[in-house]
Order: structure tokens, then sequence, then C-alpha cells
């Protein structure tokens, strides 16, 4: 917190009983320093409290009856700068001396893309900074030569705040999402359908491409899978067995992984050298 103004004295009364002197707190990271104005020191205080704070002023002739605050910053793990201190906003909390003033506020840690790169479809920078959305409420309650302020915070969270654009990799995730679910919902109305070596690609965009990969293809198929499983009518001269390893050869080449049936094999083998 900074109070700006003809200041000699800040002590705090905290509602657990604690009291004692405001703590200087360290000035702000060197990326703000233009808001490090000695004349407006700083002083950090638990979030968690609820704190009264008394503020004794040099009174002169030439004192004014203002004396401004500013919430700005909030550190946890590490400092976040409020946005009147990111974006440079007038905003302040104005207090009336010699009254009790009570500040209600509410910290939001905000991040903010300020940098898009590719209008926004590949990302970009971000900044995290300090919202308190605080405001004063000033009592009736006259003290001669002392300036009453009490903090209380509407809440005990920090709440989280993100802004987000739809980047690349987002749109790409929305439109696979989509379709997964059109396909999902097909599947469950009217099943699956069968597997084919060739898509839409394949078959219509890039046939010209694909032609030679597709002869080369069958032609692997017709060498290695002579008696064609899956062809009507009874292939002559192959036995039944010699059918069936066709299909299972083919099974496990280019629909199924075979190596956990493998690893299964070897357990039974050990589990019955074991029996015997």
């Amino acid at each position: 917190m900074q109070i700006c103004g003809p200041i000699v004295n800040c002590t705090y009364n905290a509602y657990d009983g604690q009291q004692g002197e405001c703590r200087i707190a360290n000035e702000v990271p060197i990326d703000y320093i233009h808001f490090n104005d000695p004349r407006c020191p700083r002083y950090s205080f638990n979030y968690q409290e609820e704190l009264k704070i008394t503020i004794i002023p040099n009174i002169t002739e030439n004192y004014l009856d203002v004396t401004e605050s500013f919430l700005d910053g909030l550190e946890i793990d590490e400092y976040y700068p409020s946005d009147r201190i990111l974006y440079k906003k007038s905003v302040s909390l104005h207090l009336m001396s010699e009254q009790t003033n009570i500040i209600y506020w509410s910290p939001t840690i905000v991040k903010r893309i300020f940098s898009k790169y590719a209008y926004g479809l590949a990302g970009g920078k971000s900044i995290e900074y300090a919202s308190f959305n605080a405001h004063t409420s000033i009592t009736t309650l006259n003290t001669p030569n002392i300036t009453t302020l009490v903090l209380r915070s509407t809440s005990m969270d920090i709440h989280h705040q993100e802004e987000t654009f739809y980047d690349l990799g987002t749109i790409i995730s929305s439109i696979g999402g989509f379709f997964s679910s059109l396909s999902g919902i097909f599947v469950f109305l009217f099943g699956a359908s069968k597997l084919a070596p060739w898509g839409f690609l394949q078959i219509h965009v890039f046939n010209c491409l694909c032609t030679k990969y597709q002869r080369k293809f069958v032609r692997k198929l017709k060498n290695n899978y002579e008696p064609i499983p899956f062809v009507s009518g009874r292939t002559k001269n192959f036995t039944l067995e010699e059918r069936v390893q066709s299909i299972e050869n083919m099974l496990q080449e280019y629909y199924l992984d075979t190596d956990f049936l493998n690893i299964l094999l070897e357990n039974n083998g050990k589990v019955d050298k074991i029996k015997n």
C-alpha cells in the first residue's frame, strides 16, 4: 500500500490484538520505477488480516485535508503490480484526514495478453497484474490530528482471471472436438463403419499421387497373401489353415499390435515350467 502525504508516523492495530509500526515495503521492481516516489512511502500488510492503521500527519498551515492512498501491488510467490502501476492509471483512494476511512477491497490476479502474434492466432505475450476492486467509506467519527484507515478485505480468497484468445491450436482443437463428437454420435446411433485402407483424400483429392502406392500395396498383398481370405468363393489348392493364417498375418501387420500377446505367451510358458 502506498500512502502520499506529509506523514510523520504510521501505526497499525490488527484485529487479533497485534500492534506495531507500519512495516516499510520494498520498492517495486525496476520495471515500475517511475512510481517510486520518496514522498509516497509504501507499507506492506498481510492481506488476510483486517487492519486499523493510524496516520499522524504533520500539521502545517499548508497541509491539505486529503491524503491519497494506493493499493499498488500484491506479493505472493512473486510481485504482481496493480493495474494502476501497469497502465499508469490515475486511480487513487481519497481519504479524509482526521476521520475514520474504511477501505473495502478484494484481490484478483488478472492475466492478460498485451502483444498478439499473427492477430492472436499464434498466441502472444502476457502479463499478470493485481486488481483490488477497492472503494472507500468515510465515517462521521472525527479523530483530531489522526487519520484512521481500516483495511477490510471482502474476501479471504485470491481470485484468478485469465484472458485468452482463439489461437491456431485452439481452433484446430475445437474443429477436432466437433468432428469427434459427430463421429461418436454416429457410431452410437448406427454403429462403427468398416475400416478401409484409403480415405477421402487418397481416393478423391490426391488420387493421382496415391495411384503408385495403391498399386504397390495391391502387389504386396498378392505376393504375401496369395490365398486372399476375404474373397467370395473357395480358393483352390489352399487349406483352411492356410487361409486362417493369412487372416492372422494381415491383422498382425496392418491392424493389431500383438506385442502384448507375445508377452502373455511368454508368461504362460514360465508358469507352465514352474508347475512342472
